[in-house]
C-alpha cells in the first residue's frame, strides 16, 4: 500500500503534458503536487512503455530544446 504525504492543506493537481516523442506527440496525464513533480512522473513511465532507461527520457525533455510542454487541467473541464 502506497502513503500518500498531504502537504500543509495542499492537494495534487491534475497535470498535461505533451511530449514531442520519437514517434510522434504523446500526451500524459499526472497528479502532482508541481509540474515539475508532475513531469518526473510522466517521463519515468514513458520510459516504462517505450522499454528505455528513465534516463533516455529524461535527456530528451531537459528543457535544451522546446520539445514538450506542461500544463495544469482546467478544473471545469
Amino acid at each position: 500500500m502506497k502513503k500518500t504525504i498531504k502537504r500543509s492543506g495542499q492537494s495534487k493537481r491534475l497535470w498535461r503534458g505533451v511530449f514531442n516523442y520519437r514517434s510522434g506527440l504523446e500526451t500524459e496525464y499526472a497528479r502532482a503536487y508541481s509540474s515539475e513533480q508532475a513531469k518526473v512522473f510522466m517521463m519515468r513511465r514513458m520510459a516504462i512503455k517505450h522499454d528505455v532507461s528513465y534516463q533516455t527520457v529524461f535527456g530528451m525533455f531537459n528543457g535544451s530544446k522546446p520539445n514538450y510542454i506542461i500544463e495544469e487541467e482546467n478544473k471545469d473541464g
